[in-house]
């Protein structure tokens, strides 16, 4: 099995990127600076985190010059407040750095005891319903508010003291880093105490009390985190964009961090709905604007990682394989620096078995290792545009392969890796067609004509069969489908039950699936299903710009929300909601999961929202008014039934 985590090891290249960063984070010129670095879930931000806080730590350019402090935006998902819990590490952190003379640690104690007393008003802000009645009570009997105010505000700044036990352990807390009685009085003194131009100067000047040319602050996996604490997390970093000697390298998928700003205002794309087409358009482009707007000024530098292309997929796979199957490091760095060599010449250039063989000699090469290194080249186009040339998902894709090979072991399972691998490479880039595939294999003892017959069409055999509009086989005749149907080996004469019977973690009737798509597409799921109004319609329209792969991951989960969970309405609503929207496939996969179905577990509801899709796309009338006939004629007595009775005579009116 290969580790799911970020790392320091470049197999993909991308130590380029990190270098670059690396120079830009380090020039003075350039300085105060925040970058974002931008990516797919999975597409090796972190390992390029990784890889520049390591140079940064380790060479001795930078020994005395720079320092680098890593945080983990999930780090801060369990606190009420990520805001003042980021600044407070970022202070604590450099308090207990080295480099950091006592002159400054003193200053970085004043600035604890501003974010201290930011986070007391913030916690008297919430609390201050606590304090509403005695306040009531006393104005009521004709007492002084001004009398009070003390007493209350002094409870709370003993609540606030007596919390600071148990959060000592927090990230960037410190017992005694504040006396909040002491922090009053001096606040009544100084009305710039909280004022955020005077904090970015405080915080400049203790930065010139030291030697440090830049501070350098990574902040990782934000897209983890969830909005409110995506958009707190910004607002701190906005704290430090103006002071010298800083710079900040944010690390996400820009998707989810629009996501996040765009959440801010659900409520007015909702009441947006109501509007006039004309004003719906204007205020849609004035939010997009204002969140492009948003992040423009902060982000400064906007870094997109490039995705990999197939020789860069392939060598990966190759690379991957030599980790796992060599068991001399030695072996493994020769293997390693080869590549690096052969890719300073040739960025383009795969790295493939001749050269992996040529380097360590046939002697060294397992049986193994040389079956992993055979089929990645064939499998490398049709992986790199399903995956979307993600890292991340080809790492997972292999991992899965390693436990299935292991579970036909021990169920003393005959499969041949190749036919394993290709159904798999279906599964992961086109999860809709897999479940269809499925869905033939089941009908059909493990032998569906169907495959038989596209797979003749696409390798252009003498005896293949035109395909007819009554197959329902268009999403079969993509590109990326093609290369598919294309791929060796081919899979017309194979019994594929074994091979879907290893694959029943994604066949079965469960969720497990949700746990292998990108953020985003969980966000929306969750959405979707869970949501209040607002967040629906923001979930569905975000929905409608995903790409193939997520939408069609998309509506694999609420197909199995829906099979699991029949009774339920949220699901078939979510897809409803969807397929209005015109997100390609959701009114397919709502009309076949209802006539699949048994009519007893449906909900009544069903039977409107199949009049109602009819009503919004033409090309569904003919399935819905066929579906509502059958539970009207078959299904008469009952809720459903009725339901769909009424529904067919308001289509005659």
């Amino acid at each position: 099995m290969w580790t799911d985590n970020e790392t320091k090891i470049d197999l993909i290249g991308f130590k380029v990127h990190a270098d670059l960063i690396q120079n830009v984070v380090t020039d003075e010129k350039v300085l105060p600076t925040v970058l974002g670095v931008f990516g797919d879930w999975g597409g090796g931000k972190s390992s390029i985190m990784q890889m520049l806080k390591h140079e940064l730590e380790t060479d001795v350019r930078y020994k005395d010059d720079v320092i680098c402090l890593y945080f983990n935006g999930w780090m801060f998902e369990g606190y009420e407040d990520a805001k003042t819990a980021l600044l407070s590490s970022i202070l604590k952190e450099l308090k207990d750095n080295q480099r950091i003379g006592e002159k400054a640690k003193e200053q970085i104690n004043n600035l604890l005891q501003r974010v201290d007393y930011m986070e007391v008003l913030k916690t008297g802000a919430k609390a201050v319903w606590k304090y509403v009645i005695p306040i009531l009570v006393t104005v009521w009997s004709g007492g002084s508010i001004p009398a009070i105010i003390p007493a209350l505000l002094g409870s709370l700044i003993n609540e606030k003291a007596s919390g600071e036990d148990k959060e000592s352990e927090k990230p960037g807390k410190e017992k005694d880093a504040s006396d909040f009685s002491k922090l009053l009085k001096d606040s009544a003194k100084k009305s710039d105490f909280l004022e955020i131009r005077k904090f970015r100067e405080d915080f400049g000047k203790m930065l010139a009390e030291t030697n440090i040319q830049s501070l350098v602050i990574l902040i990782d996996d934000l897209d983890r985190c969830l909005p409110e604490r995506i958009i707190e997390t910004l607002e701190a970093i906005k704290l430090f964009v103006l002071v010298p000697k800083t710079a900040f390298v944010i690390g996400a998928d820009r998707r989810i961090v629009e996501h996040a700003i765009s959440t801010r205002y659900v409520s007015k794309q909702f009441e947006d709905l109501n509007k006039s087409k004309s004003e719906s358009d204007k205020s849609k482009t004035e939010a997009i604007t204002l969140i492009t707007d948003y992040l423009e000024k902060l982000i400064q530098i906007p870094y997109q990682l490039p995705r990999l292309s197939p020789s860069e997929i392939e060598t990966y796979i190759n690379l991957l394989a030599c980790q796992k199957y060599l068991t001399c490091d030695e072996d493994k760095n020769l293997v390693l620096e080869d590549w690096k060599s052969k890719r300073s010449k040739n960025f383009y250039f795969a790295y493939q078995y001749d050269s992996i063989k040529a380097v360590l000699g046939v002697g060294k090469i397992t049986p193994e290792l040389e079956k992993q290194l055979t089929w990645s080249s064939s499998i490398a186009h049709v992986i790199t545009e399903g995956l979307k040339g993600n890292p991340r998902q080809v790492k997972r894709m292999l991992n899965m392969l390693l436990l299935r090979k292991k579970l036909a072991e021990v169920g003393k399972i005959e499969i041949k890796d190749e036919i394993l691998a290709k159904i798999m490479v279906l599964e992961y880039s086109h999860l809709q067609r897999f479940y269809e595939l499925n869905e033939w294999q089941v009908a059909e003892d493990g032998h569906p004509a169907k495959l038989k017959k596209l797979e003749k069409i696409a390798r252009e055999e003498d005896d293949a069969e035109p395909i007819k509009p009554e197959d329902k086989l268009e999403d079969w005749q993509t590109p990326s489908v093609q290369k598919w149907l294309q791929m060796e080996p081919a899979l017309k004469e194979v019994d594929l039950r074994d091979y879907f019977w290893l694959m029943r973690d994604r066949t079965s009737s469960t969720l497990a699936g949700v746990n292998m798509v990108s953020p985003l597409v969980r966000k929306i799921y969750t959405g979707l299903l869970d949501g209040n109004d607002g967040e629906k319609e923001v979930e569905a329209k975000h929905a409608a710009e995903l790409e193939n792969p997520d939408r069609e991951a998309l509506l694999g989960l609420l197909q199995q929300q829906i099979t699991s969970y029949p009774k339920q309405r949220k699901g078939y609503e979510a897809l409803l909601n969807l397929a209005t929207k015109n997100v390609d496939g959701a009114g397919y996969t709502f009309t076949k999961l209802v006539g699949e179905i048994s009519p007893e577990f449906l909900p009544t509801q069903v039977a409107p929202d199949l009049s109602r899709l009819g009503g919004v796309d033409a090309q569904f009338q003919p399935y819905t008014e066929r579906l509502l006939k059958l539970f009207a004629d078959k299904h008469s007595k009952t809720q459903l039934g009725k339901a769909a009775s009424k529904e067919l005579e308001k289509i005659k009116r």
